[in-house]
């Protein structure tokens, strides 16, 4: 009885351990606030009109802010991607989850 006693305190503390170790991990994640990626004109370039939204996260990550609204009249939606860190922003819109526009303002040499 003893042993399993122990062995359930142990099992407990593990499991807490694992799940406030998680906690820290995604809340540090999440203060990032945004794509990981340099942002400069050679990873703009590689953005190309008609790449879908996947496309464009495979290449820039996942954007700092994102909006996305009907298109009235004609319909649809439009999506637009911001990309930003302390010098440089990139703006993507997307219609339909195709790349429509870019746009890219970089502070720092490149």
């Amino acid at each position: 009885m003893k042993n399993s006693l122990s062995l359930i305190v142990h099992v407990r503390r593990i499991l807490l351990s694992s799940l406030l170790g998680l906690l820290v991990i995604t809340s540090l994640s999440a203060c990032g606030g945004g794509s990981p990626v340099t942002l400069n004109q050679a990873n703009l370039d590689k953005i190309q009109q008609g790449m879908s939204s996947a496309e464009v996260k495979s290449i820039l990550g996942e954007p700092s802010d994102s909006k996305s609204e009907p298109i009235p009249i004609v319909g649809g939606t439009k999506t637009t991607y911001v990309y930003e860190n302390n010098q440089d922003r990139v703006v993507i819109v997307l219609k339909n989850d195709t790349v429509q526009s870019k746009e890219g303002h970089f502070g720092s040499a490149q």
